[in-house]
């Protein structure tokens, strides 16, 4: 372990803190996500002898098969290929309509979208029209609406049920995974919390009209948006006490759950939040777009809401080191918390000009653009909508993101040299 924690610059723990079995400790906000038999009957030794193995595999079919180029494979393989010296490249939702991207790490980082932004000033295309969520987003909330209904929750036991018994006679793997009793459970909390959130969250944005309010969304957990995409800071409640205590006078906090977070909470988690006196639960029916639109400024680890607050011309303070959206101007990283004080002020009073923001912006979505391919009316329940013209254009992008852009070595690689 040792020897592989020196190869790859971070110990193995910090590999396990997306995985949502082995590293389930680590899913702060989500204790209440179904339990499996891996997570319940792994001890540290077997994590410690899974991370070995993998990296091992890796490396040998690397060597073996003489790759030159892997394509979408987890972060485990992200970092064997890295070892390798050759390319890594993963598919990625841009977060604009349906725009997906070659990204170039288990980190979903892409260059090209931050040199187009910096250096990509003559890019031939025209404004783009910005006034909605990206499509997946749209689709998850409208199946998020289908479910919580009393209805809908009675067949989803009912075939959840009938699932794992097929699973079961037929012998397969599945059927070892998560515990049937985890699943139903989880379906009855993600019914009963979604009503006792809503009789609990009840802040409208007509409630916060003149009043200045930073906007933060909460995560799912566990998620690769979360404890994939930002290992080094994965503290929600933490976060929102820190911002809590920074945030000047007169400022409030709007505090909005994920719809698929919801179930998954440990015990009186949304009741903590609500202790403190300058934070508000705002009402999760009211789409985030519209909050990250009408907020002073947008706080985030890693969020959409981040990047959507940031095209809009809006400051952004996060605290997620790999946001593609990290580049622009009016976005903040948070590294040092001793900073968290200045950079929450300057968001909420800055005095740049909101119209140069939003040029920022909007440069930097012609660029996003610019490095994506469009999946036009795809979408991963309805894989017959795949176009052979979104096929051919997602290969001419990664082959052109292979021409042009080579795999960073992050500075953390390299500090157990």
């Amino acid at each position: 372990s040792r020897h592989w924690e020196k190869r790859i610059g971070t110990t193995l723990n910090f590999l396990a803190v997306s995985h949502r079995h082995l590293g389930r400790g680590y899913a702060l906000g989500g204790y209440n996500h179904p339990r499996s038999r891996m997570s319940e009957k792994s001890t540290y030794a077997d994590l410690l002898r899974h991370y070995c193995a993998t990296l091992r595999y890796w490396e040998q079919e690397i060597d073996a098969r003489r790759l030159t180029l892997v394509i979408n494979g987890g972060k485990e393989l992200a970092i064997c290929a890295r070892l390798a010296g050759i390319p890594f490249r993963v598919m990625n939702g841009s977060r604009y309509r349906n725009f997906h991207n070659w990204a170039v790490n288990e980190y979903f980082e892409n260059p090209q979208i931050a040199e187009g932004f910096l250096h990509g000033n003559d890019l031939a295309i025209p404004d783009l029209p910005f006034d909605r969520p990206y499509d997946n987003h749209l689709h998850n909330r409208n199946r998020f609406f289908k479910d919580v209904r009393a209805t809908r929750l009675l067949k989803r036991g009912a075939f959840e049920i009938a699932r794992y018994c097929w699973w079961r006679l037929r012998g397969y793997e599945k059927a070892r995974g998560y515990y049937l009793s985890e699943n139903l459970r989880y379906f009855w909390r993600f019914w009963r919390e979604w009503r006792r959130l809503v009789g609990l969250a009840q802040t409208t944005l007509e409630d916060l009209a003149n009043k200045p309010f930073v906007y933060f969304p909460l995560h799912i957990e566990p998620e690769t948006a979360l404890q994939g995409l930002s290992p080094e800071f994965f503290y929600q409640l933490s976060a929102i006490a820190a911002i809590s205590r920074d945030l000047p006078a007169g400022v409030l906090l709007g505090v909005k759950e994920a719809y698929g977070a919801v179930g998954r909470r440990p015990a009186d988690f949304y009741g903590q939040i609500a202790e403190f006196k300058n934070v508000v639960l705002l009402d999760p029916s009211v789409p985030g777009f519209e909050c990250a639109r009408h907020a002073a400024a947008t706080v985030t680890i890693c969020g959409t809401a981040g990047l959507e607050s940031a095209l809009l011309g809006k400051c952004v303070v996060t605290f997620g080191r790999h946001n593609i959206y990290n580049v622009l101007p009016h976005v903040r990283v948070v590294t040092d918390e001793a900073d968290l004080r200045r950079f929450l002020h300057e968001a909420v009073f800055s005095s740049d000009d909101p119209e140069e923001r939003k040029r920022s912006g909007q440069r930097f979505l012609k660029s996003v653009v610019a490095n994506s391919f469009d999946m036009h009316d795809y979408d991963y329940f309805h894989p017959e909508r795949l176009r052979s013209e979104a096929v051919l254009d997602a290969c001419d992008t990664l082959i052109n993101s292979l021409k042009t852009a080579e795999t960073p070595v992050l500075p953390r690689e390299r500090s157990f040299a």
